[in-house]
């Protein structure tokens, strides 16, 4: 059922029930001033029969007869009668034949004087009730003809009503259709016209949005564009990953590196795309945590090595998106060659034996730091030559000697803070290029170097052993309060080394510093 015939029919039945309410008041209104009115006229009745009978102890019945008369004339009661001990005396009218037949509300009994004497009145429904029935008959007539008239002229205003909401249904169909041109013909100021009004507006916003969205998209287009032909250009390879670990772009860089020019990357899970490229085995556990951690741990890049030799260098880019959650960009870098180089590197810059720094590699190293000081920076040189070694390495064989070196270069780099070089010169003499160092750094370093050896378990161990002490005498020099060249830190430094030795070994000598510690017993 459409709104209008809901609107109509509920309008008409509410006239008819406030119609009914308000009849239903009258009527027992009515109802009420009739039985009033009854009652008055058994009063006055009453009344007239009293007077008339006032002298005597008896009735007349001519009197009471003619009181009737009178009476029946007036207010045409349907019977009157004169019960006599059980039996009608007089009657008048139509007197019913039972006295189930008799309605009890419009029976009157009247007294009379003579004892056992009444007369009987049986009012009429009709007469008594007749200005009720009137009124009723005459209000349903109104509030019916009311809410005929009523709907009629509901009928026609939703008409009128239901033909401008079909219009504004139709373009509303039109805008949703995408005919965003459909506009609504405004006349008026009521109601609908406002709605009209409304609408055109809503249309006019949605062409104006729909119109900025095709320039923005043709911009997006563009830029994409441009976005795809820089990124290919690009050595490192670059993809698009989504909160579940999906491949959803990759550059051609990427998909050389990785060989996924057969395999679809909208549907690739980067795992599998690693895994089919040729990861190592051995490292299977480290490329599960990249794809099951990278989202929280991504600061630093991982590095894996596949199968053919090559090792690529993952980082990760990690934003959050409120609407489209986690994302994360991915570059690749092939470090292969880097680590080719790296690796040739320390073993020709690195001492096998202990890991650190060889005499190539301190060489180069104490160049490349001297010559990227800036002005005002400081740069300290130590020489370190072991006491006792000889003796140790000719007693406990080559195998002890070497675990006294490996155990002193550990030694030295304990005692330095990681900006710190160590470096083994060759049998054992050692070096440590201390960076933005002064005098009391130096003093400091030397002597948790002496203390170390002093303290340390194997040392310790052969000491009491075989009575063999292996300890260190230091020499230091710092850069450029005692010289600004490379070659003139190893002269110095090595001086003061030398210079420690005379002073009975297992101390330090530092360049321009003439009060120092008394050495060291050793046998702490």
């Amino acid at each position: 059922m459409s709104f209008k015939w809901k609107w109509l029919l509920t309008t008409f039945v509410a006239q008819l029930m406030l119609g009914g309410i308000f009849t239903s008041i009258q009527f027992l209104h009515m109802g009420n001033v009739a039985e009033r009115e009854l009652q008055k006229t058994r009063e006055s009745f009453q009344a007239e029969l009293t007077r008339a009978n006032m002298a005597s102890d008896t009735y007349s019945i001519n009197t009471v007869s003619s009181i009737v008369r009178d009476f029946y004339t007036r207010y045409k009661p349907t019977a009157v009668w004169i019960n006599a001990e059980n039996r009608m005396v007089y009657t008048l009218g139509q007197v019913p034949k039972s006295s189930e037949d008799i309605d009890p509300a419009l029976v009157s009994a009247f007294t009379l004087p003579t004892q056992g004497h009444q007369l009987m009145v049986l009012f009429d429904e009709q007469e008594v009730y007749r200005s009720r029935d009137e009124m009723v008959f005459y209000l349903v007539g109104v509030f019916l003809l009311s809410a005929i008239a009523c709907a009629m002229i509901l009928f026609g205003l939703s008409n009128t009503l239901s033909a401008r909401l079909e219009d504004l249904r139709t373009k509303a169909m039109e805008l949703q259709s995408g005919q965003i041109e459909s506009r609504i013909q405004v006349t008026g100021r009521d109601e609908i016209s406002c709605l009209g009004a409304a609408f055109n507006s809503m249309a006019q916003a949605i062409q104006a949005q729909m119109k900025a969205m095709e320039n923005s998209h043709a911009r997006s287009v563009s830029e994409k564009n441009r976005l795809d032909l820089l990124l290919s250009s690009l050595g490192s390879g670059v993809a698009y990953l989504d909160e579940h670990f999906n491949v959803l772009y990759t550059n051609k860089a990427l998909a050389k590196m990785l060989r996924l020019e057969s395999i679809n990357p909208a549907s690739a899970k980067l795992e599998q795309v690693l895994l089919n490229a040729g990861v190592v085995r051995e490292q299977r556990i480290l490329l599960k945590d990249l794809v099951t951690d990278y989202f929280r741990n991504h600061e630093m890049p991982i590095e894996l090595n596949f199968t053919d030799g090559r090792v690529l260098q993952f980082r990760f880019a990690v934003y959050n998106d409120k609407t489209q959650g986690a994302h994360a960009v991915l570059i690749v870098e092939d470090v292969s060659i880097r680590k080719n180089v790296e690796d040739l590197r320390n073993e020709v810059e690195r001492d096998p034996l202990t890991g650190i720094l060889n005499r190539r590699g301190f060489d180069i190293t104490l160049e490349t730091r001297l010559s990227r000081l800036l002005p005002g920076e400081t740069l300290g040189l130590m020489f370190l030559d072991l006491d006792g070694f000889k003796a140790v390495n000719d007693t406990l064989g080559h195998k002890a000697g070497d675990q006294i070196l490996k155990t002193s270069a550990s030694l030295l780099k304990g005692a330095t803070r990681n900006v710190d070089q160590v470096a083994r010169l060759g049998g054992d003499e050692f070096a440590i290029i201390v960076a933005r160092c002064n005098i009391q750094l130096l003093k400091n370093i030397s002597e948790r170097i002496i203390e170390s050896f002093a303290c340390d378990k194997l040392l310790v161990r052969i000491r009491q052993n075989h009575g063999l002490t292996v300890s260190c005498s230091i020499g230091a020099a710092m850069h450029p309060l005692h010289g600004s060249s490379f070659q003139k830190l190893l002269e110095i430094s090595d001086e003061q080394m030398y210079q420690a030795k005379k002073a009975g070994k297992n101390c330090y000598r530092i360049a321009g510093v003439s009060v120092t510690p008394e050495p060291l017993d050793s046998s702490v």
